[in-house]
C-alpha cells in the first residue's frame, strides 16, 4: 500500500500560525548533528542508515522508499521522517499495519534521541549525536 503525499505541516508538525520564532518549516538537516536510524529488531536487524535528506521515507524492500526493510509486514512507503533544525517528526503514510511509538499507533509524532518505533515486525531506533568537530547546541 502506498501512502498519500505529505503536506509540510504534517511532516514537520507546525503550521505558519502555530510556529514560534525559533521553529522552522524549512526542511534542513542540522549541521551539528548526525541522525541515524538503526533497525534493532525484525528481519533487517542490524541495518544502520544515516539520514542525509530532510525528508526520508521508510518502507519495504523493492517499494521505492529511501530506507528499505526486508519485512513483509511493512508497506512499500510505510512512514517518513521530516527533519528541520529544531525537530525530527515521524509520520505514518497511511500504512496497512500502522506506525507505533511506545506501543501506541501514531499518525505524526516528534521523536528525540533514542526514540524507538515499530513498523511491521521491525523495531527502529533513532540516534542523534553531535558531529565530530562541531559544537552541538
Amino acid at each position: 500500500m502506498t501512502g498519500q503525499p505529505l503536506k509540510p505541516s504534517a511532516l514537520f508538525g507546525v503550521t505558519e500560525s502555530s510556529r514560534t520564532k525559533t521553529q522552522s518549516l524549512t526542511p534542513a538537516l542540522p549541521e551539528n548533528k548526525k541522525i541515524t536510524i538503526s533497525v534493532i529488531g525484525g528481519p533487517s536487524s542490524s541495518l544502520m542508515v544515516e539520514i542525509r535528506k530532510p525528508r526520508t521515507s521508510i518502507g519495504r524492500a523493492g517499494g521505492g522508499a529511501d530506507i528499505q526493510l526486508n519485512d513483509p509486514a511493512v508497506s512499500n512507503l510505510h512512514c517518513a521522517l521530516g527533519v528541520t533544525q529544531d525537530a525530527i517528526r515521524l509520520c505514518d503514510l497511511d500504512s496497512q499495519h500502522g506506525t507505533y511509538l511506545d506501543g501506541k499507533p501514531v499518525e505524526a509524532v516528534e521523536l528525540e534521541h533514542l526514540s524507538e518505533f515499530r513498523i511491521g515486525s521491525s523495531l527502529l531506533l533513532l540516534i542523534v549525536i553531535p558531529k565530530v568537530g562541531t559544537n552541538a547546541k
